[in-house]
């Protein structure tokens, strides 16, 4: 196993009190694996990341729990010294904003060569030559003479290229890409990540992809685990996810988004409320207050995420990696295709001192 996390819990001690912003998350990663991490903005995607690399902020974020192995080795233990020989050599990152991420004021040659020399035992000539080769497999023309530009002379694109050509430039074991074509428009976001699929593929890297958007998740990865409010709340591979979700959250998300098959009158279905306060420590099942199938037991009880066959062995990686989803009483397959439950008088249970409310019906198909 290239990378196990086990029940890792994040907190951001704040003037405003504590976030509980990642909350016992666990999932493993084999060698030359895609995995997908999908939810709203704000349910603990990068942040989960930005732990497994120890780059939280400081002084306001901690890891208060669990493990990150890492080939056998436990990042949580890790000095800062033994992480900063292994950021960039052995786990890479590529950040939402490539302006932000590179140094303005330093030329893109001086920023690859001194990745390259952070790490390798080569001459300065030959840490530019390897810039050079690894500009023009992203696809930037005269590699050589771009390397004297300034990041503020490329493009949106041609900046996330040079992000990559760095991520990629010691051949880690694994790369995290964070939305890597945020900002981008919808052709360059393709070419960027038929790009990144390319190159990983070719280095046998292991990815996790971070993302809002579900149509570049489908495309890209071979695994999903769907967070909301610091919890996986669905992890599956790729084609189950997409054929048999029974998460109402990663329901949800599938119905809030338009149908190239359906037809053009295909109703959109929200996702009604707003998410849950972080700074409140979780009690019950963080989605209970958006979930049309919630029942008494959700506003008590945080579901742990278990085998969508009861009595499955669980398998975390491959293509034959158990659909598990955390949700005490999750739709049947005809209500995830409708959107709405359909049992004869179900109606959702309500917070303890609120009554009941008249049950609601699917859109008409």
């Amino acid at each position: 196993m290239l990378l196990s996390v086990r029940d890792l819990t994040v907190r951001f001690r704040t003037h405003d009190g504590t976030v509980h912003a990642v909350n016992g998350v666990s999932f493993d990663l084999e060698a030359g694996e895609t995995l997908g991490l999908v939810g709203e903005s704000g349910c603990g995607k990068s942040v989960t990341n930005l732990a497994v690399m120890r780059l939280l902020p400081q002084p306001a974020g901690h890891i208060e729990g669990g493990q990150v192995l890492f080939d056998d080795m436990d990042l949580v233990q890790a000095s800062e010294a033994s992480m900063r020989d292994l950021r960039g050599r052995e786990i890479a990152m590529i950040f939402q904003d490539p302006m932000t991420s590179l140094n303005p004021v330093l030329t893109i040659e001086e920023q690859m060569v001194e990745t390259i020399q952070a790490h390798k035992q080569v001459t300065t000539a030959d840490a530019r030559a390897r810039a050079i080769e690894l500009l023009g497999r992203v696809g930037i023309a005269e590699p050589a003479g771009r390397l004297r530009d300034f990041p503020h002379q490329f493009s949106g694109g041609m900046r996330q290229r040079v992000m990559i050509a760095m991520a990629l430039a010691l051949e880690p074991k694994l790369l995290i890409a964070d939305e890597p074509t945020t900002a981008l428009d919808v052709t360059i976001q393709a070419q960027v990540l038929e790009l990144l699929q390319r190159l990983t593929a070719e280095e046998e890297t292991a990815v996790i992809l971070i993302t809002h958007d579900l149509g570049v998740v489908a495309g890209m990865t071979s695994r999903i685990n769907v967070m909301y409010a610091g919890f996986v709340v669905e992890a599956a591979t790729t084609p189950d996810l997409f054929a048999r979700p029974r998460h109402p959250y990663t329901v949800g998300l599938l119905h809030s988004l338009p149908r190239l098959d359906a037809g053009s009158d295909e109703p959109l279905i929200p996702i009604e409320g707003v998410p849950p306060d972080l700074r409140l420590a979780p009690v019950g099942c963080q989605f209970a207050a958006r979930c049309a199938w919630r029942i008494e037991r959700c506003w008590s009880e945080i579901p742990s995420l278990e085998p969508l066959e009861p009595g499955t062995t669980v398998r975390s990686t491959g293509p034959g990696a158990t659909h598990r989803i955390a949700c005490w009483n999750p739709p049947t397959p005809e209500e995830a295709e409708a959107g709405a439950p359909l049992r004869p008088g179900f109606v959702a249970a309500p917070p303890p001192d609120e009554p009941a409310q008249a049950p609601k019906t699917a859109a008409p198909r």
